[in-house]
């Protein structure tokens, strides 16, 4: 069966991808690196849509919302240790280095309802077995699992992020569930997303009730900011948990 029907077979709304994977290290500042990681999948699988989706950063559209999230999920008997990390060329750094056992494998879930981002992603998936991290440290790829999303069927759902959400204002502040502006901010985030994915936004307001959530602070590394700032990562403030959200069906 060709990876195309594969990926048909499971169509249904938004989609999963799941790449079970192994590394023996792995750096608390590795989301830059899984980004890496998808856009060389989609490089190899399909140019276009990869410039499509990331044009020239002086570009009219460089600011294109992207179509997915990903989250990666690390093993239970992980061990946190201290170390240098090498981000580039440029920056190497001291903090928290994630050391895992030989047996245990880690997990990489990537969702969109893009179906030709998810199809090219899983092809060019196929194609790489090893992607390095930093100079020391690479992930060995094992396989890349298809996943269907639940159907939404109701008006409200409850969700538990696997990965923290990040909101800003206008002014690229962040805005976190209890802020009087979160709810502004959140409704326009998520309508542009839509309508840059599906050519138009929310049908109607979505509301978000919070069942357990929290703060959470994660850095993160990006050429341009390390060029433009000299700082090796930026800290990012974002929030994770379980929450109820109310909207159109469709918006969900």
């Amino acid at each position: 069966m060709s990876c195309v029907s594969n990926i048909k077979k499971s169509l249904g709304g938004s989609m999963r991808l799941k790449i079970i994977f192994h590394a023996d290290r792995l750096p608390v500042i590795y989301r830059h690196r899984f980004m890496a990681l998808i856009k060389e999948a989609l490089e190899i699988s399909s140019p276009e849509y990869k410039s499509f989706l990331y044009p020239e950063k002086d570009s009219e559209i460089s600011k294109r919302t992207k179509p997915f999230s990903f989250a990666v999920v690390l093993p239970k008997d992980k061990k946190i240790t201290r170390g240098k990390i090498k981000i580039d060329e440029d920056y190497e750094i001291e903090d928290v280095i994630f050391e895992i056992p030989n047996e245990s494998k880690l997990s990489l879930v990537v969702s969109s309802p893009d179906y030709f981002f998810i199809i090219g992603l899983y092809n060019g998936l196929l194609k790489i077995k090893e992607f390095p991290i930093n100079d020391e440290i690479s992930i060995k790829i094992y396989t890349t699992q298809v996943l269907r999303e639940k159907e939404i069927t109701e008006n409200e759902v409850v969700f538990k992020t696997l990965s923290p959400i990040l909101i800003e204002d206008k002014y690229e502040k962040p805005v976190l569930p209890w802020d009087e502006k979160f709810y502004e901010c959140f409704n326009e985030t998520q309508s542009r997303i839509l309508k840059d994915i599906r050519g138009y936004g929310l049908r109607s307001d979505v509301i978000i009730e919070p069942i357990k959530i929290r703060k959470s602070v994660i850095k993160h590394s990006i050429r341009w900011f390390r060029n433009e700032t000299g700082k090796p990562y930026m800290i990012l403030t974002c929030f994770e948990g379980t929450f109820k959200m109310k909207g159109d069906i469709d918006d969900l």
